[in-house]
């Protein structure tokens, strides 16, 4: 907390002010790392001029970017991965990042407001279980897309 306190430029009482320990630091940063990880989510879906295309590239840019971002990848790899994971993948952080990512959804298919934070839920789920347990599909981007599109996509819209 000291090194914490002195790169901020405040006292140490005055972090314990707003943290309770540095793991509370820990989980804030990453919870501001995925608030910006979800904004480009949102921004990379926009892209696309079909609902399809917007799932099918949405997962895609998850499974494909998330591994590869250097702070929110400690939700994989890090000390504290089992702790993080269960913050980061809880149904409160889950609701809010599906809510966020559900707005290109609804935004070309309006008719679908009632069921795009729940379909937007299946997606990150979907993506990050193919993150977490990686398979045949994990690397192979066009094998995923086909994927997607027969099992996933009839599903959820």
């Amino acid at each position: 907390m000291t090194d914490i306190a002195k790169e901020a430029g405040i006292s140490r009482p005055t972090l314990y002010k707003y943290f309770r320990n540095k793991d509370e630091v820990f989980f804030t940063a990453i919870d501001i790392e995925a608030h910006v990880f979800a904004q480009a989510v949102v921004k990379h879906a926009r892209q696309f001029d079909t609902i399809e295309k917007r799932i099918v590239e949405t997962i895609i840019y998850v499974v494909e970017e998330l591994p590869k971002d250097k702070n929110l990848s400690h939700v994989l790899n890090h000390e504290l991965a089992g702790t993080l994971r269960y913050r980061a993948f809880s149904d409160e952080a889950t609701l809010v990042f599906s809510e966020m990512t559900a707005l290109p959804l609804i935004e070309i298919r309006p008719d679908l407001a009632d069921q795009g934070i729940e379909i937007s839920e299946i997606m990150a789920r979907f993506a990050i279980s193919m993150i977490l347990f990686p398979g045949k599909y994990s690397s192979d981007y066009d094998g995923l897309r086909y994927l997607i599109k027969t099992r996933i996509l009839p599903g959820l819209v």
